[in-house]
């Protein structure tokens, strides 16, 4: 397998940074393609293909974000993304709020994190706690295997009135979230990121957190 990330990406990720025109882009675009945009490519398909032969029923393609922002109902006219990622989503939605739980990984100049997140509508959430509340058994079980892993961090926004107060506390940790976060950061010092086997290291750890995934895709 070839390898995916090398030194050459970061030095493309701190160079758009500090020199995000149009010049500097189109000096710098063998770059872009070589050392960003192929390995990420290469490494969405790598962990598409894995996800699929771990589980068929699993078909979320990968989405890969394009180089330019768009810049017309934004404050920040940078017209280069600082960060690079990819999705796996069925629909290829390049958009946060999402109905289903997506797969990502992501890198920028400072650090390089995957995981999955479920940013669901305010009614696409409100399913999510009838869900909880019509089999909170089920809900547990989820979060018992979330919590036999130490890869992953939950986090997301709290809603500050209480959803249900009949809920347990485990439970309410989830239920009275806006959106939820399973992430893993790391930074340009783990040697990983340049490994040949990055592929193989992220879907075995991606795995950890599988049953959560589908717990949220029901």
């Amino acid at each position: 397998m070839a390898d995916f990330f090398s030194e050459k990406t970061n030095e493309y990720l701190i160079g758009i940074r500090y020199n995000n025109n149009k010049q500097w882009f189109q000096e710098h675009k063998d770059m872009y393609r070589e050392y960003v945009h192929g390995p990420m490519l290469h490494l969405s398909e790598e962990l598409f293909k894995k996800f699929h032969e771990y589980d068929r029923s699993f078909n979320e393609k990968p989405k890969i974000s394009r180089a330019n922002r768009d810049i017309r109902f934004s404050n920040n006219k940078n017209p280069y993304k600082e960060c690079k990622w990819f999705f796996l989503r069925a629909d290829g939605s390049p958009h946060i709020t999402y109905p289903n739980p997506t797969f990502f990984f992501e890198i920028s100049p400072d650090w390089w994190r995957y995981g999955f997140f479920f940013y669901a509508d305010p009614k696409g959430m409100a399913e999510f706690r009838k869900k909880i509340d019509a089999n909170v058994s089920a809900c547990r079980r989820v979060i018992k295997k979330y919590n036999a892993q130490d890869v992953f961090v939950l986090s997301g926004e709290k809603y500050k009135r209480i959803y249900n107060k009949d809920l347990p506390e485990d439970i309410m940790d989830w239920a009275q979230r806006k959106y939820l976060d399973f992430i893993r950061y790391e930074d340009y010092g783990n040697m990983e990121f340049y490994s040949e086997d990055l592929a193989d290291i992220v879907f075995e750890r991606l795995k950890l957190i599988y049953p959560v995934y589908k717990f949220f895709l029901r």
